[in-house]
């Protein structure tokens, strides 16, 4: 039980992992800047579930650092920044001396970029299954999302079954998080692109949130021809569609598409797990998209229909 653990990002979804991993046990320390980490040294790790009306806010104890030597030894350094944040942070973790790094991060050119400069055999793919808020005063509002729906998602970038992967199975699922392995990360986050990045440009391309998207008939239909198309290329690509579960978005009419997606924007899961990320990391997801289309381009598919959410598109 005793083992070390970093969290580095105090954003939610590092504030979430770190917290229950913390209450599960763990020595977790948690890294954070600026204001987020004058918050945390002030008023300490404040969690609350979101969409559970009776509960209450928790403090946590976590030990909050701001910054990674090169002598702090952890057993796991999860890294939980976004996207576009990662390469800055890299010489930083590579000059430390703990040999696992978790990137709970979404990406869409493979590891090796990560693992030539932080180390082979360092890396463990992964990405989270929470969502939620920060608000003003630094508590975090979070749920999780189900084994059913996606759950925290992990696994080796050869995806082979190591003791470090079972053990790390049995941590997150310690401390309440549904989680499974997954013995093809780089399809299963390439898929998980095919389907977030078109979510995303929707908001964008409304112009609102999730609940005006809602109701936004011709914008729910370009959704849902965009989606069509990043799902096909990533089948007729041969990444292969990863969970075999979202195979379905290839050949489901559109009219039931625009119709299931107009009732899962209108509701609050959505509100959580889609549209207070969307709106507050535009930057991260305008990145994915962009990498993306780049990746489609590199085997020859032009994302025409995702091009059409695009806040550039002359509508």
């Amino acid at each position: 039980m005793n083992k070390r653990i970093l969290i580095f990002g105090s954003g939610v979804i590092g504030s979430v992992y770190g917290g229950l991993l913390a209450k599960a046990g763990y020595d977790v320390s948690l890294l954070a800047r600026g204001k987020r980490l004058k918050d945390l040294q002030e008023k300490g790790l404040l969690l609350r579930r979101a969409m559970r009306p009776q509960a209450e806010t928790e403090t946590v104890g976590v030990r909050v650092v701001p910054e990674l030597c090169p002598d702090d030894a952890y057993d796991y350094v999860f890294v939980t920044l976004r996207a576009e944040q990662v390469e800055e942070a890299l010489p930083v973790l590579a000059t430390n001396t703990s040999s696992c790094f978790v990137f709970m991060v979404n990406h869409a050119d493979g590891y090796d970029c990560w693992e030539s400069t932080v180390g082979k055999g360092r890396v463990i793919a992964a990405f989270p299954g929470a969502g939620g808020r920060v608000d003003e005063e630094g508590k975090v509002f979070y749920s999780l999302t189900s084994r059913l729906i996606q759950p925290t998602t992990l696994g080796e970038p050869d995806g082979s079954l190591t003791p470090r992967i079972r053990e790390l199975h049995r941590m997150l699922l310690r401390a309440g998080f549904p989680t499974v392995i997954s013995r093809n990360m780089d399809a299963w986050q390439k898929t998980h692109l095919a389907l977030v990045c078109p979510l995303a440009c929707a908001i964008y391309c409304d112009g609102g949130n999730s609940r005006t998207l809602a109701n936004n008939r011709q914008v729910l239909i370009q959704l849902s021809k965009a989606l069509r198309e990043t799902f096909a290329f990533i089948h007729r690509s041969g990444i292969g569609i990863t969970p075999g579960k979202y195979r379905f978005m290839r050949v489901v009419p559109l009219t039931v598409m625009r119709f299931v997606l107009s009732h899962i924007y209108a509701s609050s899961w959505a509100e959580t797990f889609i549209d207070d990320h969307t709106r507050h990391a535009r930057g991260e997801m305008m990145h994915l998209t962009e990498a993306l289309v780049a990746l489609a381009a590199r085997h020859g598919c032009e994302l025409i229909e995702l091009g059409r959410l695009l806040p550039h598109h002359s509508r």
